[in-house]
């Protein structure tokens, strides 16, 4: 089978396609590459959207990993790669285990959600949609990289300050409330959240209670 060049339909080899165009069966060698061609395009294109919306993938994962109560996801979330070895390693070297150690802040997570209960009902979950992103510039940028440096020892190279519109549900109830979010792209290791400023809102989760680990 060939695909007439004037139109694109296939038709058999030597044969007349209905817009009377003669297709020769040596043009055949030329379809594959074209093919390909706009695969390839079309997948750079796909690739190219989904880097270019990197910075929404921490608030995803924040979500998912506050309605799972997974605290290792959280942590990842928040805490560069590279700072969530040494603080792995301080636990190892402070005789702290550390798998018990998320075992009980996951159990923390849980009474968190499960006290969401009264007010939405069984099965509360969270959900978020970013409605707006703002670029972080100047100062609030430099203050931003200064406090990765001094605090995880991590270069920031782009931060943005996110509109999320956070929404909870249960079989009872449901309710939304806009907050700001903070992603920062960190040198070698993605974006992460930075912060967030919920107001005490529905989203009450306090960043500094969950990720104090001083006491290593």
């Amino acid at each position: 089978m060939s695909f007439c060049p004037n139109c694109g339909r296939q038709v058999p080899d030597g044969a007349v396609c209905n817009c009377q165009s003669i297709v020769p069966k040596q043009k055949n060698k030329f379809i594959v590459p074209v093919i390909a061609g706009v695969a390839v395009v079309a997948v750079a294109i796909g690739v190219s959207n989904v880097a270019g919306a990197g910075y929404k993938k921490p608030v995803r994962d924040l979500v998912k990993a506050i309605n799972k109560c997974d605290t290792k996801k959280l942590l990842s979330v928040v805490i560069p790669e590279s700072q969530l070895k040494e603080i792995k390693k301080e636990a190892k070297d402070s005789i702290i285990d550390w798998d018990a150690l998320l075992d009980k802040m996951d159990e923390a997570l849980e009474k968190e959600m499960k006290e969401l209960e009264d007010d939405y009902g069984k099965n509360v979950k969270y959900s978020a949609k970013i409605v707006n992103k703002k670029k972080v510039k100047g100062d609030d940028l430099e203050d931003i990289q200064e406090e990765y440096d001094d605090t995880y020892d991590a270069e920031v190279k782009k931060a943005y300050k996110l509109k999320v519109e956070m929404s909870i549900q249960g079989k009872k109830d449901k309710d939304s409330e806009k907050i700001s979010v903070y992603v920062v792209k960190v040198k070698g290791d993605g974006w992460k959240i930075y912060d967030f400023d919920s107001n005490a809102g529905i989203f009450d989760f306090d960043l500094d209670d969950i990720f104090d680990y001083s006491f290593f």
